[in-house]
Protein backbone atom coordinates (compact mmCIF):
# COMPACT_ATOMS: atom_id res chain seq x y z
CA UNK A 1 0.00 0.00 0.00
CA UNK A 2 2.80 2.31 1.15
CA UNK A 3 4.42 1.40 -2.43
CA UNK A 4 1.88 2.30 -4.43
CA UNK A 5 1.15 5.55 -2.70
CA UNK A 6 4.83 6.32 -3.25
CA UNK A 7 4.49 5.39 -6.69
CA UNK A 8 1.93 7.53 -7.15
CA UNK A 9 3.53 10.63 -5.28
CA UNK A 10 6.48 10.22 -7.47
CA UNK A 11 4.10 10.90 -10.90
CA UNK A 12 3.13 13.76 -9.38
CA UNK A 13 5.30 16.36 -10.62
CA UNK A 14 5.44 14.77 -13.66
CA UNK A 15 1.76 15.15 -14.55
CA UNK A 16 2.02 18.47 -13.30
CA UNK A 17 4.68 18.97 -15.79
CA UNK A 18 2.75 17.44 -18.54
CA UNK A 19 -0.17 19.73 -17.33
CA UNK A 20 1.75 23.22 -17.53
CA UNK A 21 3.21 22.27 -20.84
CA UNK A 22 -0.44 21.25 -22.07
CA UNK A 23 -1.35 25.20 -20.94
CA UNK A 24 2.10 26.80 -22.47
CA UNK A 25 0.88 25.12 -25.41
CA UNK A 26 -2.40 26.06 -25.22
CA UNK A 27 -2.03 29.36 -24.43
CA UNK A 28 0.57 29.83 -27.27
CA UNK A 29 -2.16 28.12 -29.63
CA UNK A 30 -4.69 31.22 -28.19
CA UNK A 31 -2.15 33.89 -28.63
CA UNK A 32 -0.93 33.11 -32.21
CA UNK A 33 -5.05 33.16 -32.99
CA UNK A 34 -5.32 35.94 -31.40
CA UNK A 35 -2.57 37.94 -32.90
CA UNK A 36 -4.13 36.12 -36.31
CA UNK A 37 -7.16 37.92 -36.01
CA UNK A 38 -6.05 41.30 -34.62
CA UNK A 39 -3.61 41.82 -37.95
CA UNK A 40 -5.94 40.10 -40.31
CA UNK A 41 -8.59 43.40 -38.96
CA UNK A 42 -5.35 45.54 -39.77
CA UNK A 43 -3.59 43.93 -42.89
CA UNK A 44 -6.63 41.88 -44.28
CA UNK A 45 -5.63 38.52 -45.35
CA UNK A 46 -2.12 39.21 -46.72
CA UNK A 47 -1.22 38.57 -43.49
CA UNK A 48 -2.04 34.59 -44.08
CA UNK A 49 0.89 34.52 -45.76
CA UNK A 50 2.90 34.73 -43.33
CA UNK A 51 2.28 31.07 -42.62
CA UNK A 52 3.77 30.15 -46.02
CA UNK A 53 6.44 31.92 -45.29
CA UNK A 54 7.22 30.59 -42.63
CA UNK A 55 7.61 26.89 -43.61
CA UNK A 56 8.94 28.38 -46.57
CA UNK A 57 12.28 29.61 -44.02
CA UNK A 58 12.72 26.33 -42.75
CA UNK A 59 12.55 24.69 -45.85
CA UNK A 60 15.68 26.65 -46.66
CA UNK A 61 17.24 26.54 -43.75
CA UNK A 62 17.02 23.06 -43.82
CA UNK A 63 18.23 22.05 -47.02
CA UNK A 64 20.78 24.75 -47.63
CA UNK A 65 21.17 23.42 -51.36
CA UNK A 66 17.48 24.31 -52.37
CA UNK A 67 18.75 27.98 -50.75
CA UNK A 68 21.50 27.80 -53.10
CA UNK A 69 19.38 26.74 -55.97
CA UNK A 70 17.01 29.54 -55.27
CA UNK A 71 19.80 32.38 -54.97
CA UNK A 72 21.27 30.92 -58.67
CA UNK A 73 17.66 31.73 -60.50
CA UNK A 74 15.95 34.49 -58.00
CA UNK A 75 17.20 37.56 -60.52
CA UNK A 76 14.64 35.33 -63.31
CA UNK A 77 11.58 36.62 -61.46
CA UNK A 78 12.77 40.16 -60.50
CA UNK A 79 9.99 42.49 -61.71
CA UNK A 80 7.60 39.74 -61.13
CA UNK A 81 4.15 41.53 -59.96
CA UNK A 82 3.75 38.48 -57.20
CA UNK A 83 7.19 39.31 -55.37
CA UNK A 84 6.40 43.38 -55.95
CA UNK A 85 5.12 43.68 -52.30
CA UNK A 86 8.18 41.80 -51.20
CA UNK A 87 9.79 44.81 -48.55
CA UNK A 88 13.61 42.92 -49.43
CA UNK A 89 16.44 42.39 -51.70
CA UNK A 90 15.43 38.77 -52.04
CA UNK A 91 18.93 38.16 -53.33
CA UNK A 92 20.07 39.05 -49.70
CA UNK A 93 17.62 36.95 -48.04
CA UNK A 94 18.62 34.24 -49.82
CA UNK A 95 22.40 34.75 -48.28
CA UNK A 96 21.80 35.47 -45.03
CA UNK A 97 19.86 32.18 -45.06
CA UNK A 98 22.56 30.71 -46.45
CA UNK A 99 25.36 32.29 -44.91
CA UNK A 100 24.75 30.13 -41.12
CA UNK A 101 24.74 26.30 -42.85
CA UNK A 102 27.79 27.44 -44.84
CA UNK A 103 29.83 28.63 -41.66
CA UNK A 104 28.41 25.45 -39.42
CA UNK A 105 29.60 23.51 -42.58
CA UNK A 106 32.87 24.83 -42.66
CA UNK A 107 33.27 24.79 -39.17
CA UNK A 108 32.05 21.23 -38.87
CA UNK A 109 34.68 20.15 -41.49
CA UNK A 110 32.02 19.03 -44.34
CA UNK A 111 33.68 20.80 -46.77
CA UNK A 112 35.25 18.95 -49.57
CA UNK A 113 39.16 19.50 -49.63
CA UNK A 114 39.43 22.41 -52.37
CA UNK A 115 41.41 21.61 -55.77
CA UNK A 116 44.37 23.67 -56.80
CA UNK A 117 42.09 24.52 -60.26
CA UNK A 118 40.48 27.23 -57.92
CA UNK A 119 43.96 29.10 -57.90
CA UNK A 120 43.44 29.61 -61.59
CA UNK A 121 40.45 32.57 -60.19
CA UNK A 122 43.71 34.02 -58.89
CA UNK A 123 44.44 35.99 -62.11
CA UNK A 124 40.68 37.33 -62.60
CA UNK A 125 40.38 38.74 -58.60
CA UNK A 126 44.04 39.93 -58.89
CA UNK A 127 43.63 42.15 -62.34
CA UNK A 128 39.94 43.33 -61.09
CA UNK A 129 42.05 44.82 -57.64
CA UNK A 130 44.41 45.79 -60.26
CA UNK A 131 42.46 47.84 -62.75
CA UNK A 132 40.86 49.87 -60.07
CA UNK A 133 43.34 52.17 -60.46
CA UNK A 134 43.10 52.67 -64.29
CA UNK A 135 39.73 51.49 -65.08
CA UNK A 136 37.76 54.62 -66.20
CA UNK A 137 34.65 53.78 -63.60
CA UNK A 138 36.01 53.46 -60.05
CA UNK A 139 32.83 53.54 -58.46
CA UNK A 140 31.60 51.02 -61.28
CA UNK A 141 34.53 48.87 -60.93
CA UNK A 142 34.34 48.45 -57.02
CA UNK A 143 30.79 47.50 -57.47
CA UNK A 144 31.45 44.94 -59.66
CA UNK A 145 34.60 43.75 -57.71
CA UNK A 146 32.87 43.48 -54.57
CA UNK A 147 30.09 41.47 -56.14
CA UNK A 148 32.29 39.05 -57.97
CA UNK A 149 33.86 38.49 -55.17
CA UNK A 150 31.25 37.92 -52.51
CA UNK A 151 28.42 36.79 -54.99
CA UNK A 152 30.54 34.84 -57.28
CA UNK A 153 32.72 33.57 -54.19
CA UNK A 154 29.75 31.99 -52.66
CA UNK A 155 28.89 30.29 -56.57
CA UNK A 156 32.18 29.01 -56.31
CA UNK A 157 32.99 27.78 -53.28
CA UNK A 158 29.79 26.54 -52.03
CA UNK A 159 29.70 23.30 -54.03
CA UNK A 160 32.26 22.66 -51.54
CA UNK A 161 30.32 22.53 -48.70
CA UNK A 162 26.73 22.17 -49.43
CA UNK A 163 26.59 19.76 -53.07
CA UNK A 164 28.84 17.43 -51.24
CA UNK A 165 26.23 14.38 -51.76
CA UNK A 166 24.31 12.67 -54.62
CA UNK A 167 21.17 13.61 -52.66
CA UNK A 168 22.12 17.36 -52.42
CA UNK A 169 23.30 17.56 -55.74
CA UNK A 170 19.27 16.16 -56.80
CA UNK A 171 17.66 18.56 -54.86
CA UNK A 172 20.05 21.90 -55.84
CA UNK A 173 18.74 20.52 -59.74
CA UNK A 174 15.50 20.05 -58.90
CA UNK A 175 15.80 23.45 -57.55
CA UNK A 176 16.46 24.67 -61.01
CA UNK A 177 14.10 22.84 -62.28
CA UNK A 178 11.17 24.25 -60.69
CA UNK A 179 12.18 27.37 -60.87
CA UNK A 180 12.46 26.86 -64.86
CA UNK A 181 8.70 25.48 -65.21
CA UNK A 182 7.52 28.36 -63.12
CA UNK A 183 8.92 31.33 -65.11
CA UNK A 184 7.59 29.08 -68.37
CA UNK A 185 4.16 29.18 -66.90
CA UNK A 186 4.46 32.83 -65.95
CA UNK A 187 6.08 33.72 -69.54
CA UNK A 188 2.76 31.93 -70.64
CA UNK A 189 0.19 35.12 -70.93
CA UNK A 190 2.66 36.42 -73.79
CA UNK A 191 1.37 33.29 -75.83
CA UNK A 192 -0.88 34.63 -78.86
CA UNK A 193 0.76 37.86 -78.91
CA UNK A 194 3.28 39.48 -81.34
CA UNK A 195 6.66 39.72 -79.03
CA UNK A 196 9.14 36.69 -77.55
CA UNK A 197 7.94 35.15 -74.71
CA UNK A 198 9.88 36.36 -71.84
CA UNK A 199 10.70 36.11 -67.91
CA UNK A 200 8.92 38.23 -65.10
CA UNK A 201 11.68 41.00 -66.02
CA UNK A 202 11.54 41.17 -69.46
CA UNK A 203 14.70 39.39 -70.39
CA UNK A 204 13.80 36.06 -73.17
CA UNK A 205 17.09 34.98 -72.49
CA UNK A 206 16.68 34.48 -68.93
CA UNK A 207 13.68 32.81 -70.19
CA UNK A 208 15.08 30.26 -72.51
CA UNK A 209 18.16 29.68 -70.34
CA UNK A 210 15.63 28.55 -67.52
CA UNK A 211 13.62 26.57 -69.88
CA UNK A 212 16.26 24.58 -71.88
CA UNK A 213 18.45 23.99 -68.52
CA UNK A 214 15.00 22.39 -67.05
CA UNK A 215 14.78 19.98 -70.22
CA UNK A 216 18.13 19.12 -69.72
CA UNK A 217 17.91 18.37 -66.13
CA UNK A 218 15.02 16.13 -66.73
CA UNK A 219 16.51 14.85 -70.13
CA UNK A 220 19.65 13.91 -67.97
CA UNK A 221 18.96 12.78 -64.77
CA UNK A 222 14.85 11.93 -64.45
CA UNK A 223 14.16 10.36 -67.69
CA UNK A 224 16.95 7.57 -68.27
CA UNK A 225 15.76 4.11 -67.38
CA UNK A 226 11.86 5.17 -66.06
CA UNK A 227 9.15 2.88 -67.04
CA UNK A 228 6.84 4.52 -70.03
CA UNK A 229 4.36 5.84 -67.86
CA UNK A 230 6.76 8.23 -65.55
CA UNK A 231 8.59 9.01 -68.77
CA UNK A 232 4.79 10.30 -69.98
CA UNK A 233 4.63 12.81 -67.07
CA UNK A 234 8.14 14.59 -67.42
CA UNK A 235 7.33 14.77 -71.27
CA UNK A 236 4.30 16.47 -70.49
CA UNK A 237 6.92 18.69 -68.27
CA UNK A 238 9.39 18.94 -70.94
CA UNK A 239 6.50 20.06 -73.35
CA UNK A 240 5.78 22.64 -71.12
CA UNK A 241 9.32 23.84 -70.67
CA UNK A 242 9.93 23.52 -74.58
CA UNK A 243 6.90 26.06 -75.34
CA UNK A 244 8.55 28.35 -73.31
CA UNK A 245 12.13 28.30 -74.71
CA UNK A 246 11.02 28.52 -78.28
CA UNK A 247 8.78 31.25 -77.71
CA UNK A 248 11.65 32.83 -76.19
CA UNK A 249 13.99 32.72 -79.28
CA UNK A 250 16.63 32.38 -77.62
CA UNK A 251 19.59 31.23 -79.65
CA UNK A 252 21.95 30.23 -77.13
CA UNK A 253 19.67 27.69 -74.88
CA UNK A 254 18.32 25.97 -78.21
CA UNK A 255 22.16 25.30 -79.51
CA UNK A 256 23.16 23.99 -75.15
CA UNK A 257 19.79 21.86 -75.78
CA UNK A 258 20.88 20.17 -79.27
CA UNK A 259 24.15 19.80 -77.96
CA UNK A 260 23.29 18.60 -74.60
CA UNK A 261 21.35 16.14 -76.20
CA UNK A 262 24.02 14.60 -78.60
CA UNK A 263 26.55 14.42 -75.78
CA UNK A 264 23.62 12.33 -73.79
CA UNK A 265 23.00 9.99 -76.83
CA UNK A 266 27.08 9.53 -77.01
CA UNK A 267 27.36 8.57 -73.69
CA UNK A 268 23.68 6.96 -73.59
CA UNK A 269 24.84 3.75 -71.87
CA UNK A 270 26.53 6.23 -68.72
CA UNK A 271 23.34 8.19 -68.24
CA UNK A 272 20.92 5.17 -68.72
CA UNK A 273 19.91 4.99 -71.66
CA UNK A 274 18.59 1.75 -73.58
CA UNK A 275 19.16 2.33 -77.50
CA UNK A 276 15.16 1.04 -77.82
CA UNK A 277 13.87 4.40 -75.50
CA UNK A 278 16.03 7.06 -77.50
CA UNK A 279 14.38 5.75 -80.94
CA UNK A 280 10.53 5.49 -79.17
CA UNK A 281 10.80 8.32 -77.57
CA UNK A 282 12.45 10.99 -80.03
CA UNK A 283 9.77 9.72 -82.41
CA UNK A 284 6.94 10.29 -79.47
CA UNK A 285 8.35 13.40 -78.93
CA UNK A 286 9.15 15.09 -82.33
CA UNK A 287 5.80 14.30 -83.52
CA UNK A 288 4.30 15.92 -79.76
CA UNK A 289 6.63 18.78 -80.60
CA UNK A 290 4.70 19.33 -83.86
CA UNK A 291 1.65 19.26 -82.26
CA UNK A 292 2.47 21.33 -79.99
CA UNK A 293 4.51 24.01 -81.02
CA UNK A 294 1.69 24.55 -83.92
CA UNK A 295 -1.33 24.93 -81.75
CA UNK A 296 -0.74 26.75 -78.81
CA UNK A 297 0.29 30.36 -80.37
CA UNK A 298 3.91 30.98 -80.55
CA UNK A 299 4.43 34.62 -81.67
CA UNK A 300 6.38 34.83 -85.40
CA UNK A 301 8.84 36.75 -83.61
CA UNK A 302 10.65 34.28 -81.93
CA UNK A 303 10.62 31.68 -85.03
CA UNK A 304 12.53 34.52 -86.21
CA UNK A 305 15.05 34.85 -84.27
CA UNK A 306 15.33 31.30 -83.95
CA UNK A 307 15.85 31.13 -87.80
CA UNK A 308 18.81 33.07 -87.73
CA UNK A 309 20.83 29.80 -86.41
CA UNK A 310 21.07 29.25 -89.94
CA UNK A 311 22.74 32.18 -90.88
CA UNK A 312 25.82 30.39 -89.90
CA UNK A 313 27.85 32.04 -92.79
CA UNK A 314 27.22 35.81 -92.06
CA UNK A 315 28.20 36.81 -88.28
CA UNK A 316 25.89 39.54 -87.63
CA UNK A 317 22.60 37.77 -88.70
CA UNK A 318 23.61 34.42 -86.83
CA UNK A 319 24.83 37.15 -83.15
CA UNK A 320 22.57 39.64 -84.28
CA UNK A 321 22.84 42.99 -82.56
CA UNK A 322 25.94 40.94 -80.30
CA UNK A 323 28.11 40.80 -83.08
CA UNK A 324 28.85 44.30 -82.98
CA UNK A 325 29.27 44.44 -78.66
CA UNK A 326 31.80 41.30 -79.74
CA UNK A 327 33.57 43.43 -82.33
CA UNK A 328 33.83 46.26 -79.97
CA UNK A 329 35.22 44.07 -76.78
CA UNK A 330 38.06 42.35 -79.13
CA UNK A 331 38.99 45.65 -80.66
CA UNK A 332 39.55 46.92 -76.77
CA UNK A 333 41.81 43.66 -76.13
CA UNK A 334 43.50 44.37 -79.47
CA UNK A 335 44.21 47.99 -77.96
CA UNK A 336 45.07 46.66 -74.23
CA UNK A 337 46.05 43.35 -74.24
CA UNK A 338 48.02 43.20 -71.23
CA UNK A 339 46.01 45.81 -68.58
CA UNK A 340 43.05 45.92 -70.50
CA UNK A 341 40.56 48.55 -69.86
CA UNK A 342 39.39 48.11 -66.53
CA UNK A 343 36.71 46.45 -64.87
CA UNK A 344 33.50 47.81 -66.11
CA UNK A 345 35.33 49.92 -68.25
CA UNK A 346 33.30 48.53 -71.41
CA UNK A 347 30.26 50.57 -70.78
CA UNK A 348 31.92 53.62 -70.90
CA UNK A 349 33.12 52.77 -74.52
CA UNK A 350 30.01 51.38 -75.81
CA UNK A 351 27.33 53.71 -74.51
CA UNK A 352 24.15 52.48 -76.68
CA UNK A 353 21.69 49.20 -75.01
CA UNK A 354 23.42 46.37 -73.71
CA UNK A 355 26.67 48.05 -72.81
CA UNK A 356 28.61 44.27 -71.75
CA UNK A 357 30.48 42.17 -74.49
CA UNK A 358 27.97 39.51 -74.04
CA UNK A 359 30.39 36.99 -74.07
CA UNK A 360 32.39 36.24 -70.68
CA UNK A 361 36.05 35.45 -72.53
CA UNK A 362 35.71 38.51 -74.15
CA UNK A 363 34.94 40.58 -71.24
CA UNK A 364 36.95 39.63 -69.16
CA UNK A 365 40.01 40.09 -71.92
CA UNK A 366 38.78 43.38 -72.76
CA UNK A 367 38.22 44.85 -69.10
CA UNK A 368 41.01 42.60 -67.44
CA UNK A 369 43.75 41.47 -70.34
CA UNK A 370 44.25 38.04 -72.23
CA UNK A 371 46.05 37.04 -68.91
CA UNK A 372 42.64 36.59 -67.30
CA UNK A 373 40.54 35.97 -70.33
CA UNK A 374 43.30 32.81 -70.57
CA UNK A 375 43.54 31.60 -67.08
CA UNK A 376 39.33 31.51 -67.18
CA UNK A 377 39.68 29.26 -70.48
CA UNK A 378 41.72 26.79 -68.87
CA UNK A 379 39.68 26.41 -65.91
CA UNK A 380 37.03 25.86 -68.19
CA UNK A 381 38.77 23.06 -70.00
CA UNK A 382 39.97 21.85 -66.72
CA UNK A 383 36.06 21.45 -65.38
CA UNK A 384 35.19 20.23 -68.89
CA UNK A 385 37.65 17.53 -68.75
CA UNK A 386 36.80 16.50 -64.92
CA UNK A 387 32.92 16.63 -65.89
CA UNK A 388 33.40 13.82 -68.40
CA UNK A 389 35.95 11.83 -66.56
CA UNK A 390 33.34 11.58 -63.37
CA UNK A 391 30.28 10.72 -65.51
CA UNK A 392 32.67 8.18 -67.11
CA UNK A 393 33.74 6.54 -63.68
CA UNK A 394 31.50 7.54 -61.30
CA UNK A 395 29.59 4.64 -59.16
CA UNK A 396 26.15 3.81 -59.25
CA UNK A 397 25.67 5.95 -56.41
CA UNK A 398 26.49 9.10 -58.35
CA UNK A 399 25.89 8.59 -61.58
CA UNK A 400 22.93 10.45 -61.93
CA UNK A 401 24.59 13.38 -60.40
CA UNK A 402 27.23 13.28 -62.76
CA UNK A 403 24.91 12.85 -65.61
CA UNK A 404 23.10 16.07 -64.26
CA UNK A 405 26.56 17.72 -63.57
CA UNK A 406 27.20 17.23 -67.30
CA UNK A 407 24.57 18.53 -68.82
CA UNK A 408 24.26 21.61 -66.90
CA UNK A 409 28.33 22.05 -67.96
CA UNK A 410 27.41 21.67 -71.64
CA UNK A 411 24.38 24.56 -71.24
CA UNK A 412 26.52 26.99 -68.91
CA UNK A 413 29.60 26.63 -70.96
CA UNK A 414 27.45 27.50 -74.43
CA UNK A 415 25.56 30.15 -72.94
CA UNK A 416 28.38 32.26 -71.53
CA UNK A 417 30.03 32.66 -75.45
CA UNK A 418 27.07 34.53 -76.51
CA UNK A 419 25.31 35.96 -73.06
CA UNK A 420 25.71 37.39 -69.36
CA UNK A 421 27.87 38.80 -67.95
CA UNK A 422 30.63 37.69 -65.14
CA UNK A 423 28.26 38.55 -61.78
CA UNK A 424 24.89 37.80 -63.86
CA UNK A 425 25.59 34.28 -64.57
CA UNK A 426 26.33 32.82 -61.47
CA UNK A 427 25.01 29.11 -62.58
CA UNK A 428 28.47 29.27 -65.00
CA UNK A 429 31.21 29.45 -61.61
CA UNK A 430 28.47 27.00 -59.95
CA UNK A 431 29.15 24.66 -63.14
CA UNK A 432 32.50 25.14 -62.82
CA UNK A 433 33.08 23.75 -59.18
CA UNK A 434 30.40 20.72 -59.60
CA UNK A 435 32.88 18.41 -61.14
CA UNK A 436 35.43 19.53 -59.22
CA UNK A 437 33.77 18.61 -56.40
CA UNK A 438 32.86 14.84 -57.21
CA UNK A 439 36.78 14.99 -58.65
CA UNK A 440 38.25 15.73 -55.06
CA UNK A 441 35.17 12.87 -52.91
CA UNK A 442 36.36 10.28 -55.62
CA UNK A 443 39.92 11.15 -55.51
CA UNK A 444 40.00 10.95 -51.08
CA UNK A 445 37.97 7.69 -51.73
CA UNK A 446 35.02 9.53 -50.12
CA UNK A 447 32.17 8.28 -52.39
CA UNK A 448 30.81 6.06 -49.59
CA UNK A 449 31.33 9.41 -47.19
CA UNK A 450 28.74 11.73 -48.77
CA UNK A 451 25.07 9.87 -49.14
CA UNK A 452 22.74 12.22 -47.52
Amino acid sequence: MFARTQSAQAMLPRAAGGSVRSLGIAGLTIAISLAVVFCTSLWGLKVLAVFPAMALGVLLLQYPEITFGALMVIGTFKGAQELSAVPLDLTIVLLLTLMPALAYRFWSKGMVPLPWELSLYLPIIFMMILSLTYTPSLAGGLDKTARFIVINGISILGPFVILTSPARMKRFFLTLLAAGLAVSLMSFKGLGGSERLAAPGGDTIQLGHDAALGILIVWFGLVPGQKIYVRTFWYGIIGVLGVAMVGSGSRGPFIGLVVGILVSIWFRRRIGFRVGQLVFDFGILTLAATLLLSAVGIPKASFRYLSQLTNVSNTSAFLGGRAELVRVGLRMTMEHPILGIGVDGFPHVWTDVGNWPHSIPVELSSELGLGAALSFCVLQILALKAGAKELLTADEEWRVAASLVMGFMIMEAISMLNTGSVNDNRQLWVSLSLPLVMQQIRAKGRYGQHAQ
